[in-house]
């Protein structure tokens, strides 16, 4: 017995529930973008309509059936006779001057076969395949890129609630600030201006929260457009797995190239196709038919079966202008492929270098809060001594506040800069997923 529909949608629901709960990790949300994601169902539908291109082009080596079926009522002569004699239904009394309206039901099948088409069919079919081919690996580059914008996505939502940590830190060393300031204030060692001046900073950290929560949203609703899901609430694992720099030798050709490259092959393919109309046509067909009049109350079978030869001698310069056109594009897509070459190059140095400034930036960054940590705390002592002015405590705060943000870019981008490498390097996002494809 089926189960019930209502009992089905509970489960499913549950289980979207279940996941729901579940805060996504890294891993889970590349491998979930690679089969989920809009982008790649759009390239799994467009491998399977350059399979059908193929199916297309295969057509023209098979032989074509056909039913017609039509009537037809007349009184001219030359129809009228026709119809008497594929009825047989002549007879000596009939006056050829005199011929009699007739009818006729015609029922008839026809059987094409192509014999030779001027290696157009070839060509098509080659193309085709070239077509295919070139869908498979762009569904590969597909996969490829959103890999990386899964990962770039992730941690950017990272980088944003670094940022987050760095402004909640600020807001809670000035409110501490103020705390002191106000202390002295009372004291009569501390002017009200100088406890302005830390309120003002006081805020202006406030509003630093809110953009940083802000960006964080605006992180999230970029990750959830790539996975392809309604998710109002997405929520993101705290930690990532550290993705492992690779070595410029475990490159793999980038398959958006292949893809070109079979791209520029139909194209070559094609201009054989416009060639074709250069060439005779020649076909067999064969046919039955069944005729049927009421007039004269008259059946009769018949079949007819030959060869056909056609040769266009002129058709306008329509042949010459196909083959024009059809070289065009193949020269075209010879330069897109020399194109994308010049770009993935280009691509893969750049992530080097970005990854390179990433990592020195990230141990400057270290040493950098360190120092600023340190100075930070010395002048908040000197400060409440009445040993340092207000301003200096304030450049203290400010520096440790920028040296946290710009060393959380430095950590996020350094491992963005290892996906942009691995991307142009054609090389999964994680060392397990190569392990996994390669069985």
């Amino acid at each position: 017995m089926n189960p019930c529909p209502a009992i089905l949608l509970a489960v499913g629901a549950m289980v979207l529930i279940a996941q729901a709960a579940e805060p996504w990790t890294l891993e889970h949300a590349v491998a979930f973008a690679l089969t989920n994601s809009p982008d790649a169902r759009i390239a799994a539908h467009r491998i399977a309509a350059a399979q059908a291109g193929i199916e297309q082009a295969n057509s023209a080596f098979w032989p074509r059936l056909a039913f017609q079926s039509g009537y037809t009522r007349t009184d001219n002569p030359m129809y009228s006779f026709g119809n008497i004699l594929n009825q047989r239904s002549y007879s000596p009394s009939i006056n050829f001057n005199d011929v009699p309206d007739t009818d006729n039901l015609n029922v008839r099948g026809l059987v094409t076969m192509p014999l030779y088409a001027g290696g157009r069919s070839l060509a098509d079919k080659t193309a085709a395949k070239a077509n295919t081919a070139a869908a498979r690996r762009e569904a590969e580059g597909v996969r490829n890129a959103l890999g990386f914008e899964v990962v770039r996505a992730f941690f950017t939502v990272q980088k944003t609630r670094r940022f987050i940590e760095a402004a909640q830190a600020a807001v809670s060393s000035y409110e501490a600030n103020v705390a002191i300031a106000q202390k002295r204030l009372e004291g009569g060692t501390l002017l009200r201006a100088d406890v302005l001046d830390l309120e003002v900073r006081l805020a202006q950290a406030r509003e630093d929260l809110v953009r940083a929560r802000n960006a964080q949203a605006l992180a999230l609703r970029t990750l959830q457009n790539l996975l392809g899901v309604e998710e109002s609430d997405l929520s993101v694992a705290d930690t990532a797995p550290t993705l492992n720099a690779p070595e410029a030798t475990t490159a793999q050709p980038r398959p958006e190239l292949a893809a070109a490259h079979e791209r520029a092959r139909a194209a070559e393919a094609q201009v054989r196709s416009a060639k074709s109309g250069y060439q005779p046509r020649v076909s067999a067909f064969g046919s039955l038919d069944y005729d049927y009049g009421w007039e004269l109350d008259g059946d009769g079978e018949s079949y007819s079966a030959g060869v056909l030869l056609q040769w266009d001698l002129w058709d306008g310069r329509l042949t010459r202008s196909k083959v024009a056109e059809a070289r065009a594009n193949h020269e075209a897509a010879q330069e897109q492929e020399r194109k994308l070459r010049l770009a993935f190059n280009l691509e893969a140095e750049q992530a080097r270098l970005d990854l390179q400034q990433a990592t020195e930036r990230l141990a400057v960054g270290e040493k950098t809060v360190a120092q600023a940590e340190e100075s930070l705390q010395i002048t908040r002592k000197r400060f409440a001594e009445g040993q340092a002015l207000t301003t200096q405590l304030l450049d203290s705060q400010t520096a440790l506040t920028a040296a946290r943000v710009r060393r959380a870019e430095a950590e996020t981008d350094r491992q963005i800069a290892i996906a942009a490498l691995r991307k142009a390097l054609a090389l999964p996002q994680f060392d397990s997923q190569a392990n996994t494809e390669s069985k």
